[in-house]
């Protein structure tokens, strides 16, 4: 029995306007805009996935707000009737000027990019003003987006002192924060290393000394987070913890990158070139090649559980990934 897949992310751009330093280094390199998929092709697969169980989309980057006609994109997804949930992750930067159109076509929620509160250091992280992404939240809300998570890559030495400033953001801005461990993508072109992760079981610790024993929740499209109620606060937090407690067992999620590579999991470099098929073969070639991703998805999830969830070399830098 083939493995059912509900969640594709889907990279329509490796372009980005911002230049976080664990995401996109200095030296990186573009897709040529030929080699992009264009919006067609990426319907034509989602469609045929949904063959397979697939429910939700998330549109991602680089940055997918920077790549023109955006929602022309998620219209032609809300046009598939076994598409229940359409999202997008965004660094906020540009969101105030799209969110209206996006929702008009049919984005029902947000994923923003926010490392950290104080504008220095969003600075000094992102090269990208904070102030911006604040106003994309303040639109989106008065849009009726909801929910609207914030996710903040949490980075040792650099931001751990301000999750408790997030928990308090996520409660008067009406979002709900996730904490999202550093991971090692990118090979050596980015400056990682294992000193600076920071295990979220202690920042969950922190937030329960203050707010109280945190209450675990669901939400909507959580996906990898794990999921607590703030009991002192009208709020919800999630932790995703790649490095200290991995989720891999059962994963029914696939990435595909902007040139058209079917990415099977972040902690590998294995990618199935499904560009050919989309734009040039037939729909039961399309299908047959969709069955061999998901015997591929299968035998993946299961080597890496074996590997005890190490991470191999994965070369491809974040912002070719799409998160």
């Amino acid at each position: 029995m083939l493995q059912e897949i509900t969640y594709l992310r889907v990279s329509v751009t490796d372009k980005c306007n911002l230049k976080c330093f664990y995401c996109r280094p200095d030296n990186s390199e573009f897709v040529p805009h030929e080699e992009i998929l264009r919006y067609e092709e990426i319907a034509r697969l989602v469609k045929a996935m949904t063959k397979y169980g697939l429910k939700k989309v998330r549109i991602t980057g680089g940055e997918p707000l920077v790549r023109p006609q955006l929602e022309e994109l998620v219209r032609m997804l809300r046009e598939i009737p076994e598409i229940k949930d359409i999202s997008l992750t965004t660094n906020g930067i540009t969101l105030a000027k799209h969110a209206e159109e996006l929702r008009k076509a049919g984005l029902d929620r947000l994923n923003i990019s926010i490392d950290s509160l104080k504008p220095d250091l969003f600075y000094q992280i992102t090269k990208g003003k904070l102030e911006d992404v604040l106003e994309g939240i303040k639109v989106s809300k008065e849009l009726g987006y909801d929910p609207i998570k914030v996710n903040a890559v949490i980075v040792k030495g650099l931001n751990e002192d301000e999750a408790l400033d997030f928990v308090e953001f996520g409660a008067e801005y009406g979002v709900e924060v996730r904490f999202i461990e550093m991971m090692p993508i990118g090979g050596e072109l980015i400056n990682w290393s294992e000193e600076k992760v920071k295990p979220l079981d202690e920042i969950k610790q922190k937030i329960e000394e203050k707010y109280g024993k945190l209450i675990p929740s669901i939400s909507i499209g959580s996906g990898a987070a794990r999921v607590y109620k703030v009991p002192k606060l009208n709020t919800k937090i999630g932790f995703i913890t790649p490095m200290s407690n991995p989720f891999c067992d059962g994963c029914s999620k696939l990435r595909l990158t902007a040139e058209g590579h079917i990415k099977l999991c972040l902690r590998t470099d294995e990618e199935i070139d499904a560009k050919p098929v989309i734009r040039n073969g037939t729909d039961e070639e399309l299908d047959r090649f969709i069955k061999k991703v998901l015997i591929e998805k299968e035998i993946s999830n299961q080597k890496i559980i074996k590997s005890g969830y190490a991470f191999s070399d994965c070369r491809r830098i974040m912002t070719s990934i799409g998160g």
